[in-house]
């Protein structure tokens, strides 16, 4: 068995977004019998601040389940600008670098996890200066610095400084050993950026389809409930949501479920709402039931947005049996993926009238809300079984060839 340690800004106990992927990755190997160290920082995420219990400590130690965990203090801000966003990614790399760097030694692969740039940056540095063999992959969820051009703040000046800082990403990209990645737009962005296109692995992110499954009949109501789970950020843009539900009836319901640093604005928003409400976050334990409540799921991404990262709640979303209505860029990843799906309505990102329509569509035809709904969780079994995945994702880690591809891993490699 294998010593992997994993260099992420994000873990358990943050429960949304990538950080539950990232766990569910590390636990899953330390069952196959590797031994998985992970460098972190305190949980803050999605509200962007600390958690309580680790605000007075700079460096942290300690064991989750068999996954040994280190954690070391970030900058955070909630209302998060061009700068914070910098600042973010500059101190947890170099208050956990120290770290890393003395593990090194040790370890026989080191993934890194994008969305830090910085860090994968500084682990193709560390791999060329402090050890001959070892792997070093890359694991990429976010296109980071797309994202930060995404972000408020963002002048002449800012914007010379993410023209730099590509550097830093054909760094990450040409010392890796393989680069994994979560969608094909990912693919081609990382071969542009200096990786063999041989090393890119396409792995789809994964959703437990025992966990989440598709024979729970919605909750009885008069009114057709329709969820938003996860992520309460600035590039979602829910004023277009919020636009909709105003041109929609009562008998349109909406629930918001998530934290982030836009949560007080969505709140405001809410406050005048008539068919809209929000709630934090729920249990993983309760999670399955909360989508199962739902007659549909809603996905939103601001334009700008676009092909930046490749939202999560996709592929769980298409395997609870449920119909969504994404309001994102027609020419994106996730379009692409939702439109193959067959289970889904896509339309124009930040047109508060389409989304409207796509929600009456779906309240005026039930038959038309099992149909979408089936064919998503086929869709899910097909493409994003947890499984296969992540014995594809040991694999890459290991640089071993698996002894019988499923089909579905053969299907991605080829596309």
């Amino acid at each position: 068995m294998s010593r992997i340690l994993v260099w992420s800004p994000n873990y358990a106990p943050e429960r949304t977004g990538i950080p539950p992927l990232v766990t569910d990755a590390c636990e899953w190997l330390a069952r196959r019998g590797h031994a998985v160290e992970v460098v972190t920082a305190h949980p803050n995420y999605p509200e962007r601040r600390i958690a309580a219990g680790y605000r007075r400590s700079f460096r942290t130690t300690e064991r989750r389940g068999a996954v040994t965990v280190h954690r070391s203090w970030l900058r955070v801000r909630p209302n998060e600008t061009f700068v914070d966003k910098a600042l973010y990614e500059l101190t947890f790399t170099a208050a956990s670098a120290p770290t890393v760097a003395r593990g090194l030694s040790d370890s026989d692969v080191l993934l890194c996890v994008v969305p830090c740039l910085t860090a994968a940056a500084t682990s193709g540095v560390l791999k060329r200066v402090r050890r001959r063999d070892g792997r070093l992959v890359v694991w990429v969820q976010d296109l980071v610095l797309g994202a930060a051009g995404s972000l408020e703040g963002v002048g002449a000046a800012a914007r010379w400084l993410i023209s730099g800082a590509s550097t830093l990403e054909r760094v990450a990209m040409r010392s890796a050993d393989a680069v994994v990645v979560c969608n094909p737009v990912f693919a081609d962005h990382a071969v542009e950026r200096g990786a063999a296109r041989k090393r890119v692995e396409l792995i789809y992110n994964w959703v437990d389809l025992d966990r989440i499954r598709a024979d729970q009949p919605p909750l009885t109501s008069s009114a057709t409930r329709f969820l938003y789970a996860g992520n309460l950020g600035y590039t979602q843009g829910f004023e277009t949501l919020f636009a909709a539900a105003s041109l929609v009836g009562d008998d349109i319901a909406i629930d918001i479920v998530g934290a982030g640093n836009s949560e007080r604005r969505v709140r405001d928003l809410a406050s005048g709402s008539k068919n809209i409400r929000v709630h934090r976050p729920v249990s993983d334990e309760a999670f399955p039931a909360l989508l199962a409540a739902a007659d549909a799921h809603l996905v939103l991404q601001r334009g700008a947005s676009a092909d930046v990262n490749f939202p999560s709640k996709i592929a769980t979303y298409l395997a609870s049996g449920r119909p969504i209505v994404a309001s994102i860029s027609l020419n994106s990843a996730a379009a692409s993926v939702l439109a193959d799906s067959g289970g889904a309505i896509v339309v124009r990102p930040e047109d508060p009238r389409a989304l409207a329509e796509a929600m009456r569509r779906l309240r005026a035809r039930p038959d038309l809300r099992r149909e979408l709904g089936a064919r998503g969780r086929v869709y899910a079994e097909q493409n994003f079984g947890r499984d296969g995945a992540l014995v594809r994702f040991e694999h890459t880690l290991l640089g071993t060839t698996p002894s019988r591809p499923t089909e579905s891993a053969n299907r991605h490699e080829t596309s």
